[in-house]
């Protein structure tokens, strides 16, 4: 990249980019479009990458109290979960565990949505109680996509 180094990271196996491709995937270049050309470009960005290095460790959930929920999370990355952990994340469902949702170790936990209403939805009634507990007014901007 012109003697800049650069880093990239990321991981592999998320969802891929809304509206677009993976910079890894297979490149269409049968239109001759200016779309095409840059997408051979990135392309040819990607194969110019010659020192990967993939990180082993989890550090976020370290500790042997948490050894059962990294190992769930290696294999949910993988796709290789098995009865087992999917009735230990079922036991964390919120409707089973009944969490006290006022408690102070709920304020800034992550919450794993499987729709993007229901994201949505929880986003909005957060961001209205923090508006409401800070005393600040909340205010709306919206983004076009081009």
């Amino acid at each position: 990249f012109g003697g800049v180094s650069i880093i990239f990271a990321g991981d592999f196996t998320q969802l891929p980019p809304v509206g677009d491709s993976r910079l890894f995937s297979r490149v269409r270049t049968s239109s001759g479009s200016e779309a095409a050309q840059k997408h051979v470009q990135g392309k040819l960005l990607w194969f110019s990458v010659d020192v990967v290095v993939i990180l082993q460790q989890v550090m976020r959930q370290d500790g042997e109290s948490n050894n059962t929920f990294v190992a769930l999370l290696g294999q949910l990355h993988t796709g290789t979960c098995t009865e087992d952990d999917f009735k230990l994340l079922n036991m964390q469902l919120a409707s089973r565990v009944k969490p006290d949702w006022d408690a102070h170790e709920w304020n800034m936990v992550p919450l794993i949505l499987s729709q993007n209403v229901v994201k949505d939805a929880y986003n909005e009634q957060a961001a209205h109680a923090f508006a409401a507990k800070t005393g600040r007014t909340l205010h709306y901007y919206y983004a076009v996509d081009r």
